[in-house]
C-alpha cells in the first residue's frame, strides 16, 4: 500500500532547502505545500501538526519534523535514494548559519 506524502515548506528556509536538495539529488518528487503563498496550507500545518514549523513531511496525515529525520525517512522509503547524504558540492549551495524566519 502506497503512503500519502506531502512536504510543507518555506522556500527561504535553509532546512527546507536541505530536504529539497536531497530530493533533487535522488530524484524524489513529492507534492509541495508552500506555506508562504498558501494560507490554507499554513493553517493545515498548525491545525494538524500542532505547530507552524517547516520542513514538515506529512506521512498518511501524520507529521514528521526536522530536516535530518525527513531525509532519513526518504532514504529508507525510496529504494533509489542513495543513503541519507547530501554530497559536498551540492551542500555548498546551502546557506551556512541561516535560520528560518519566524512566522
Amino acid at each position: 500500500m502506497e503512503q500519502k506524502l506531502e512536504l510543507y515548506i518555506m522556500p527561504t528556509c535553509p532546512y527546507c532547502r536541505k530536504v529539497l536538495l536531497y530530493m533533487d539529488q535522488n530524484g524524489i518528487d513529492l507534492p509541495l505545500r508552500d506555506i508562504t503563498v498558501d494560507p490554507g496550507s499554513r493553517d493545515f500545518l498548525k491545525r494538524e501538526g500542532g505547530k507552524v514549523q517547516v520542513p514538515c513531511l506529512f506521512i498518511d496525515g501524520k507529521p514528521l519534523y526536522e530536516s535530518d529525520d525527513i531525509i532519513t525517512y526518504l532514504a529508507e522509503a525510496f529504494d533509489g535514494a542513495d543513503g541519507a547524504v547530501i554530497d559536498e558540492e551540492a551542500r555548498e549551495r546551502l546557506d551556512d548559519g541561516a535560520a528560518c524566519p519566524l512566522l
